[in-house]
């Protein structure tokens, strides 16, 4: 017998196994059937046990905090880019963009020096962003239930 996950499907069991009609509660059988013989069906339905991995419930915290990780790994990507790019930092839209990456990047500030501060700069952002994602990540899933 196949596994049907979730789905109802007729079923007729076998003469002997089925009880008697008169200690038989469920199926009932409806007058036109009882007059015509036939037999009645029964209704066979599989339940799936519960999901333990895959919580694919969203609330909105959970949604408010992938909200502010992607957000946060958006505006270190994006000074990089501004970097990477010399970008004019005179712009007030460059530069308000560079002191939020500044800020994100605080606590990942002297993760690891090179005598390059280009490239200490996109070598500690792209760190800090990859954390702050994956920190969202995993507090948006705890918080699922």
């Amino acid at each position: 017998m196949a596994l049907n996950l979730g789905r109802k499907r007729q079923a007729e069991p076998a003469a002997e196994q089925r009880p008697p009609l008169r200690q038989r509660l469920w199926p009932r059988r409806t007058t036109a059937e009882a007059e015509a013989g036939a037999a009645p069906t029964r209704t066979v339905v599989v339940k799936r046990g519960p999901r333990r991995w895959p919580r694919r419930r969203t609330n909105p915290v959970s949604m408010m905090i992938m909200a502010a990780g992607w957000a946060a790994a958006l505006i270190l990507v994006l000074g990089m880019l501004l970097t990477w790019g010399d970008a004019n930092p005179g712009n007030t839209l460059v530069d308000a963009t560079l002191d939020a990456g500044r800020w994100l990047a605080t606590p990942f500030h002297d993760a690891f020096t090179r005598s390059d501060p280009e490239h200490q700069l996109y070598l500690n952002w792209s760190i800090a962003a990859v954390v702050y994602y994956a920190m969202a990540r995993v507090v948006s899933w705890l918080i699922r239930f």
